[in-house]
């Protein structure tokens, strides 16, 4: 049984490292249309792909992660994960029973956006491993409205039931290796140990360090309250914030906004009035 801190713990990086040159010689040897679009095309814009090593129906085409929650989806290696060493010897390392196991890839200059899988979370004996092959510093990769800083060859738990957002701002893609399984002993040992040893740091992306630079001029001028508050939607209030905040100096994204406005709304209306 995990510790109550740990049960709730958004992240934490875990103690083992690969070695990502031969892991990205098997990702690029894969056929181009070996990848699939991912099915959630409502949550991304760009491009956001995916291959199977292991699905419900042992194909992998088949990137659909099977129910969450439940234990009635059986899961089979696809050819692939029997086909590429590497990969395997990975995803052998995690001995916690295996659901899903794709390969995700974000290509260049796309994003995918903000969402919460409320399913995953470790309360409902789910727990979802990130291991990337292929990142650059261009990648933004933020949860709970804190950035992730996560490094080719590395391996983090990540609780996806958070708010969370990606944005690929580099050429390259994007391509982890994700690994869905069954909360077990072995697991919640890894995690007990990884939250109490194990530093994971993170900071605060530069586009909401921006937007809570401006959040306070807009506190202090009344008149550029009343000039954004004037908007008639939702989405041309938060457009106006970021043409406002680009003309004061301060760059951040309309993601940004969203998420800082649906995490903060209440404080922010309350300040904005008095």
């Amino acid at each position: 049984m995990l510790e109550a801190r740990c049960m709730n713990i958004p992240w934490t990086k875990l103690p083992f490292a690969f070695d990502p040159a031969p892991l990205q010689r098997e990702v690029f040897a894969l056929a181009p249309d070996s990848w699939v679009p991912h099915f959630n095309a409502a949550d991304y814009a760009g491009e956001w792909s995916s291959v199977s090593l292991r699905s419900t129906s042992g194909r992998a085409d088949d990137i659909l992660p099977g129910v969450s929650g439940t234990e009635s989806s059986v899961f089979y290696d696809t050819p692939l994960l029997a086909a590429n060493r590497h990969l395997r010897a990975v995803v052998e390392t995690f001995q916690f029973p295996l659901k899903a196991v794709r390969l995700l890839r974000l290509h260049g200059g796309s994003r995918v956006k903000e969402h919460s899988d409320g399913d995953l979370r470790l309360a409902n004996g789910e727990i979802r491993v990130h291991v990337p092959i292929l990142t650059s510093d261009r990648v933004e990769f933020i949860v709970s409205n804190r950035q992730i800083p996560l490094r080719a060859g590395e391996s983090w738990f990540i609780d996806f039931s958070k708010p969370h957002r990606i944005h690929n701002a580099g050429a390259a893609p994007r391509i982890h290796l994700v690994i869905d399984g069954t909360l077990n002993g072995w697991a919640a040992d890894l995690l007990e140990r990884s939250c109490r040893e194990i530093e994971s740091p993170t900071f605060v992306p530069a586009g909401v360090q921006a937007f809570d630079r401006f959040r306070e001029l807009v506190y202090r001028d009344p008149a550029l309250q009343a000039d954004l508050m004037a908007k008639q939607s939702a989405p041309d209030l938060l457009n106006a914030v970021v043409a406002a905040g680009e003309r004061f100096g301060f760059l951040f994204t309309f993601a940004d906004v969203q998420s800082l406005t649906a995490a903060h709304h209440r404080e922010w209306t309350m300040r904005s009035t008095v």
